[in-house]
Formats: C-alpha cells, structure tokens, sequence
C-alpha cells in the first residue's frame, strides 16, 4: 500500500519538464520575432549561390572589353613580320614586276588586269576579289604620309568613286619596317553593295613608298578569304627588287 507521497513524484517531474519546453519555445519565439529568419537554406533571403550578382557597370565594362578584344583579334592580319623568301604556298605563284622593284606572290588562276604606270594589278576568276600592287612617290616618302594621302584620294568621290567611306588605320610591321595599313569599309557611288578595302603601306628605297592591297565584295564568307589572303601575300611581298 502505498504512502501519501509516493503517487506525485512522477507528476510533478511531467510538468517541470513540460514547463521548461515551453520556456524554450518561447525563447526561440522571442528571438525570432526580434531577428526575423535572415537565412534560407544556408542562403541569403532573395540572394542566389548559383553565381556571384553583378553590378550593371561591370557587366557593361565585361561585354565592351570582350567585343573589343573579338574585334580586335579578328581585324589584324596573322602574318606582320617579315616576308619570307622561300618558296611561296601551295596555289599560288611568284610575279616580279621590275619597274615597280617588287616582286610577290598572286593566287594561282587570277588574271592580270592591264598594267598601269605605278601599279599591277590582278583578280579572282570570280570577280569577288582584287589585288593590287603598286610604287608610288606622290603622296610622301613614309607610310603615315602615304596612308593619309591615299586616303584623301578615296575620300574623293568624283576621284575615286568610293561613297560613305569609314577608314580605321593600324600600326604594324612589314618587311622588318614601321608600317600601317588601311581597313575601309564602304561602298560604289550609285550602289549599296558593301566593300572592304585592306591595304598596307611599307616605304622603300629612293623614297617610295609600296602599297599592297585587297579589295572585296563583303558577302558571306568573303572578309575571312580576304584576311588570309592578305596575310600570305605580306608575307611574301619582296620590296626593292627586280626579279624573283
């Protein structure tokens, strides 16, 4: 039988510990309510850990530097250094033109245009393409006063018959010398199919000055024929000689 006692041992330990969850919940209630729930999933509220959040000036700044990298990369000829002597690349040939003291190197199958006083001048058997090659005093001894010349000429229309003419110049190397050249985008004066003209000046002996250039019909696929044709052909221009 038992005593007065004994049956409210077990009670009173329920309701302390009842008590003290009760204490607990209403601390952490307490806590969030004055803090609010400041994180999600190990997260930042409305913060993403999928990838760091960008400011709208860096993002400007990261596409502009990319664009002008991709511009630039894709603009300037692969080969600026010095043309090489040896024997040129498969598909195309060597030309000397001894009253010009050049010799270079012509795509195979391109046909001569008739020859002028200071220049020669070649095209594809497709009509997309034109070279030209050409000696020329009238416009200064240096590449910068030859470009510049050169490119008041085209700027005059009824000269040149070029219209809405946009010139960047670039600085580079061309048979171990300074030198510039000229990409021109614009089109014939009564036409709107548009043209890109390449084209690179490096100074010679008795102060002339060689001009090397491209012109092309930009089509599809065009502008990129054009680069590579324009790097072989500085690669193998031969200035201030009279025979290959």
């Amino acid at each position: 039988m038992s005593g007065p006692g004994d049956g409210t041992a077990p009670d009173r330990r329920v309701g302390e510990l009842a008590a003290l969850v009760s204490a607990i919940t209403a601390v952490v209630g307490l806590l969030l309510a004055l803090f609010g729930v400041a994180f999600v999933g190990g997260s930042p509220v409305n913060r993403s850990v999928a990838a760091p959040v960008e400011s709208p000036a860096t993002a400007t700044a990261t596409a502009t530097a990319t664009a002008t990298a991709t511009w630039s990369a894709s603009a300037v000829p692969t080969n600026s250094g010095s043309p090489s002597a040896s024997d040129v690349p498969e598909g195309w040939r060597r030309v000397g033109e001894p009253a010009l003291t050049v010799v270079f190197a012509v795509p195979d199958g391109w046909v001569r245009r008739p020859a002028g006083a200071i220049q020669s001048t070649w095209r594809s058997p497709d009509g997309t393409h034109e070279m030209s090659v050409k000696r020329d005093t009238s416009s200064g001894a240096t590449p910068r006063e030859a470009s510049v010349g050169q490119l008041a000429w085209y700027r005059d229309t009824a000269a040149s018959s070029m219209a809405a003419l946009k010139a960047v110049t670039h600085t580079t190397r061309q048979n171990g010398k300074d030198s510039l050249w000229l990409e021109i985008d614009y089109h014939w004066a009564g036409q709107t199919e548009p043209r890109k003209r390449v084209e690179a000046f490096v100074a010679g002996s008795a102060g002339h000055v060689h001009q090397l250039l491209f012109d092309t019909a930009a089509g599809p696929g065009n502008l990129a024929t054009q680069r590579e044709l324009f790097a072989t052909a500085r690669a193998h221009l031969l200035i201030d000689r009279n025979a290959p």
